[in-house]
């Protein structure tokens, strides 16, 4: 069994949905991601903030996962945005010269925020209780 090195909150905002992604955005996160950025798609999200300000590393996977999460949002008309990452996350997308073509925004805190529970995945209990951070 593989270690999860990708933890996901789910927000709704007056506007928008956020997934706040916390720690390794690659190979082994990427299907957590995509089928979150998926359920919150299904919820009617007309804009998807993602959150990358705690991914300590994207690899070329997890670019491509954000690029296609990007363009399905575009297809169903929902605004996609993210903020900006760690030295690691703007070294990436710097090298990748995609810091220039991703919408990126500045975090702020929002006083009405509610939790979205995501899906429940392979292997996840759904009568656990939730994993400290």
């Amino acid at each position: 069994m593989t270690e999860q090195t990708l933890t996901i909150r789910a927000f709704e905002e007056p506007g928008r949905h956020v997934l706040v992604l916390n720690g390794e955005l690659d190979i082994a996160g990427v299907p957590a991601f995509e089928a979150a950025a998926e359920q919150l798609l299904g919820l009617g999200a007309v804009e998807m903030l993602v959150d990358i300000g705690e991914v300590r590393f994207i690899d070329s996977i997890g670019v491509r996962a954000i690029l296609a999460v990007k363009a399905r949002c575009a297809k169903l008309r929902c605004e996609f945005t993210m903020t900006h990452g760690s030295e690691h996350g703007e070294r990436i997308f710097e090298l990748t010269r995609l810091l220039d073509h991703l919408p990126f925004r500045a975090r702020r805190p929002e006083r009405f925020r509610r939790e979205i529970e995501l899906g429940q995945g392979e292997g996840t209990d759904p009568h656990s209780p939730p994993h400290a951070d």
